[in-house]
């Protein structure tokens, strides 16, 4: 099966990369970019790769889910990189509520179609949710965290990461068990 990969938030400082990085290191993948370019996206940020024939770009904010379900079904996403979200500390602490709609309530729209989209076969599927460090707070005298560090965020902006990051988790382990349960003898 051929992967067609969606990237969310392809059109910031680090999505452009990984956007670049896919487009080039995959021909044979079909990358589809989507961004509502708000004050963070910039697609001069992939004038280089505009052109490649397996990319392309879907100017969606991921708060429409309307949206978002017909990019996957316009190209057969199987697989999506989510790396849209709203970001800066002093930002979040201004309008704390455009972090809780982005990037709490826009993961749950793209967890939603997705998990519909991929029913019949989530195994076949991945969904990789970027966060950030800041979900564990500030750094203590040992200067690094580790897997055992608790979530400790101090900032609008790392609350809603940390509440996607369980969004996500949750979603896995609710999407893994249901999937069991249709698979199951028990069911059929």
């Amino acid at each position: 099966m051929s992967k067609h990969v969606l990237i969310t938030g392809g059109a910031g400082f680090i999505g452009s990369h990984v956007v670049r990085l896919f487009v080039n290191k995959y021909p044979g993948y079909k990358i589809v970019n989507l961004d509502c370019l708000t004050y963070a996206g910039n697609l001069a940020n992939l004038e280089d790769v505009a052109g490649a024939p397996n990319y392309f770009f879907e100017k969606v904010n991921i708060l429409d889910a309307v949206a978002l379900n017909e990019v996957f079904i316009r190209h057969g996403i199987t697989d999506v990189l989510h790396l849209a979200a709203e970001s800066h500390v002093d930002r979040s602490i201004v309008s704390p509520l455009d972090f809780v709609y982005t990037n709490v309530i826009g993961t749950v729209n793209l967890l939603n179609v997705a998990k519909e989209n991929w029913k019949s076969d989530m195994d076949a599927h991945r969904f990789y949710h970027i966060s950030t460090d800041e979900v564990y707070g500030t750094l203590g005298a040992e200067g690094l965290f580790t897997e055992t560090t608790p979530y400790a965020p101090n900032s609008p902006y790392s609350a809603s990461k940390a509440s996607s990051d369980h969004f996500v988790r949750a979603y896995h382990e609710r999407a893994l068990s249901f999937s069991r349960e249709i698979d199951s003898p028990v069911h059929k």
